[in-house]
């Protein structure tokens, strides 16, 4: 019975760390873009101070195919001379060029033109910062902070930090 419970206890410390070292990874080894963000206004007093953040590359133009609600796609990069990415295209299959990996849902903008289509949720939308700062934060990504990710080869990112513009 020992021997038992130590195994389960052994993997549950290599699920955990390797759930980390990922993240790490794609901290360290990532291709480090920039991305536009677009206004939100979050509040949750039981979450601490975070930021919600929304960006421009997770709306997907209407004249782009619908791709449906909770769709996992393959949003397409193209980065310009300040190392900020744009949007140039959306796939359901995994792409050869710099890309995010996420999936499609409703919007939440204050944005009218993309209301009422789709966008794509990447798993970086919440930033949890030191108590105390995230009302600034969130005024400086209004007047056009830019976020700072970092993107592995399979499309995965994670918040690096914030730049201002």
């Amino acid at each position: 019975m020992k021997k038992f419970v130590y195994i389960i206890v052994c993997l549950w410390l290599v699920l955990i760390c390797s759930f980390v070292l990922k993240q790490e990874f794609t901290l360290k080894t990532g291709k480090e873009v920039l991305l536009k963000t677009v206004p939100v206004d979050p509040r949750d007093l039981l979450r601490g101070d975070y930021v919600i953040l929304n960006y421009e590359v997770a709306q997907i133009p209407p004249y782009f195919r619908d791709y449906g609600e909770n769709k996992t796609v393959y949003v397409m990069l193209r980065v310009d001379k300040k190392n900020v990415a744009h949007f140039a295209g959306i796939t359901d299959k995994k792409p050869k060029t710099l890309f995010l990996k996420g999936r499609t849902g409703k919007c939440q903008t204050t944005i009218p033109f993309f209301r009422s289509g789709r966008c794509v949720s990447y798993g970086i939308e919440s930033y949890f910062v030191k108590e105390g700062t995230g009302r600034g934060l969130e005024k400086d990504l209004r007047n056009g902070a830019l976020v700072k990710v970092a993107i592995d080869k399979n499309g995965n990112a994670k918040v690096k930090g914030f730049v201002q513009k």
